[in-house]
């Protein structure tokens, strides 16, 4: 059994992301009953493009290892909107576990230098370790709605205030930007 900062920072952001979807421009297509309605009104729907070109934005920035190409933000967008409402969700739940728990947990044997807040955010980072040869990594900037797996941290935890208290980020650092991208 894992302790619950690991979980959470891994299959919470994972069930988190999910759950995300269901609250972006696709799904706020379907109402409560799964049918093909609408339900944002015209002012929800002009704050969330205006949200939504900032992650836009930012993603297209990237620019992939090892090639000439930087991320499609906008083919990725509805990806990483959801990778960081899941891991901002997941958090929040996982602080909510320790309140109700009435401590923290027992810091990990061996990593006792990372507080369990770190540990959350390692463990998210963790998820999606490895390794593609660049021939991959093309073909998946080129076609795949997936931000590649080193922006889906770096984006993310750019974006999370959260992140860099816990590791004390200094301000302007590339891990705590003077802007971020925040939709939910």
């Amino acid at each position: 059994m894992y302790p619950k900062m690991v979980n959470y920072g891994a299959i919470g952001a994972v069930i988190g992301h999910e759950i995300t979807h269901g609250f972006d421009d696709q799904g706020s297509q379907f109402d409560k009953d799964g049918n093909l309605q609408n339900w944002w009104n015209p002012d929800s729907y002009k704050g969330f493009a205006k949200r939504k070109e900032c992650i836009i934005n930012q993603y297209s920035s990237y620019k992939v290892p090892n090639t000439d190409l930087t991320v499609n933000g906008k083919l990725t967008q509805g990806e990483n909107i959801a990778d960081n409402g899941g891991v901002k969700e997941a958090y929040r739940a996982y602080r909510k576990y320790v309140k109700q728990l009435g401590r923290e947990e027992p810091r990990l044997p061996g990593l006792q230098h990372f507080s369990n807040d770190q540990i959350f955010f390692l463990s998210y980072a963790h998820f999606w370790c490895g390794h593609k040869k660049d021939a991959a990594a093309v073909q998946q900037v080129l076609t795949d709605e997936h931000s590649p797996e080193i922006f889906r941290v770096i984006g993310v935890l750019s974006n999370l205030d959260e992140f860099s208290k816990a590791f004390r980020c200094a301000s302007g650092t590339p891990l705590n930007p003077p802007k971020r991208c925040v939709v939910w």
